[in-house]
């Protein structure tokens, strides 16, 4: 034992000593990263450590879930990308990441998700997750800076532990990866929830229908069974979702069309110097 914690121990030195070296490529296996094995159970993963290891690549993989979009707090444009097994470090800012996302599944532009997605859920909401028809992301703004978020997959969390008098929650994936929210648990709950119910809506859209309207949503979603997903999906069902009668995509387009009608509309006025 004294001898493996004295290999890991030099280890962790040789990294911190060569920061720029990056030895494990662009997308190396969670299980030969030093930064998320050395560290005790449902412990946050060392990112610093983590930066030292992987190379600084600029493409993000949208064919594989997504488990977790984490900014690196010391350099604001890069950005891990954590998917079941493996880990990117990317140069690009969470934003940017989200922004892909909705061009590559569904050739949308933010604003104009967001105005679809409320229209199915009947309110506004200040944070929206993004969804495809296999996997949701949830969005929270991070205290270091309120601009930047950190977006994870609520499908696949495995456990919640609230930091005793601090509001800071440590989030565990069902892979293991664990890392640090600036939320308490029913902040979380809420935005699972509406995570899922999204996951839905888009599901059903791209045709994933179940043998039974009955059908529990945990299930019909495929996410992974914790004591976390079972709490906010407990009664939830396929017939729950909402805008059955809805086509996502034709809403889209006719919100897209109103809000380009209406900066028409007022970059005329504003040309002619009139204001309404």
């Amino acid at each position: 034992m004294e001898e493996k914690i004295s290999s890991n121990t030099e280890l962790n030195a040789e990294y911190r000593a060569n920061k720029d070296i990056k030895t494990l490529g662009y997308k190396p296996n969670l299980m030969s990263l030093a930064g998320f094995i050395n560290r005790a159970m449902n412990e946050p993963v060392d990112l610093d450590q983590l930066y030292t290891e992987i190379s600084i690549g600029t493409s993000v993989n949208f064919k594989e879930e997504i488990y977790a979009i984490i900014p690196y707090e010391r350099e604001s444009a890069h950005t891990f990308i954590v998917y079941r097994d493996t880990a990117k470090l990317v140069e690009l800012g969470t934003d940017a990441i989200a922004k892909k996302f909705l061009c590559h599944y569904w050739k949308m532009d933010f604003a104009g998700y967001k105005q679809t997605v409320e229209n199915f859920l009947g309110y506004n909401a200040k944070n929206i997750p993004l969804a495809c028809e296999e996997f949701s992301l949830m969005p929270f703004s991070i205290s270091r800076d309120p601009d930047i978020d950190i977006w994870f997959n609520p499908g696949r969390i495995w456990d919640t532990n609230l930091i005793s008098g601090k509001e800071k929650t440590i989030i565990t994936l069902c892979n293991g990866f664990s890392f640090y929210l600036d939320r308490k648990g029913k902040s979380i709950y809420e935005q699972m929830y509406r995570a899922f119910i999204v996951h839905g809506i888009l599901r059903r859209y791209r045709g994933v229908a179940p043998a039974e309207p009955t059908m529990g949503l945990l299930e019909y979603l495929d996410i992974s069974s914790s004591s976390v997903t079972r709490k906010v999906t407990k009664g939830l069902e396929f017939r729950h979702i909402p805008g059955y009668e809805k086509d996502f995509c034709e809403i889209f387009l006719k919100l897209h069309d109103q809000f380009v009608k209406l900066g028409e509309k007022q970059r005329i006025l504003s040309s002619l110097n009139i204001s309404e």
